[in-house]
C-alpha cells in the first residue's frame, strides 16, 4: 500500500483550498540555492511561506511531523531571500503548513518562527 501522496497533487489540492479562501497566490514551488517554498500566498496583508505535507495514512506519522527543524530553516533562509528578492523586507510575513491527510485538509497558520 502506498501511504503517499504524490507530492504536486497535494499541492494541487493545497492550491485549491488557499484561493477558495480568499489568499491570493504570489508564487509556486519558488526555489533558489538557500531551499524551496511549495506555495507563496498573501491575505490580510501578510507574506505567507506554505509548505504542503500529504499523506494517505498515519502509517508514517502526520505530514506536519515532516517538517522538521531543518526543513523549517532552509524555508526560512529562501523566504528571506524571496523577500529581498522582491523588495518586500518591510512586509509582514507567516510560516504556514498546509498538511493533507486522506480527503481532509488542516491548514495550521503560523506553523513555525
Amino acid at each position: 500500500m502506498n501511504t503517499k501522496i504524490p507530492g504536486r497533487y497535494g499541492e494541487a489540492l493545497a492550491f485549491n483550498y488557499l484561493i477558495e479562501n480568499n489568499y491570493k497566490i504570489l508564487n509556486t514551488n519558488f526555489s533558489c540555492k538557500l531551499g524551496e517554498i511549495d506555495i507563496i500566498a498573501q491575505k490580510d496583508g501578510y507574506i505567507i511561506f506554505i509548505e504542503v505535507k500529504a499523506r494517505s495514512s498515519k502509517l508514517f506519522g502526520l505530514p506536519r511531523e515532516a517538517v522538521t527543524y531543518n526543513k523549517q530553516q532552509h524555508i526560512k533562509r529562501a523566504a528571506l531571500y524571496y523577500l529581498q528578492k522582491t523588495k518586500n523586507m518591510d512586509k509582514f510575513c507567516r510560516f504556514d503548513v498546509v498538511e493533507i491527510l486522506g480527503d481532509k485538509i488542516n491548514h495550521i497558520e503560523n506553523a513555525f518562527i
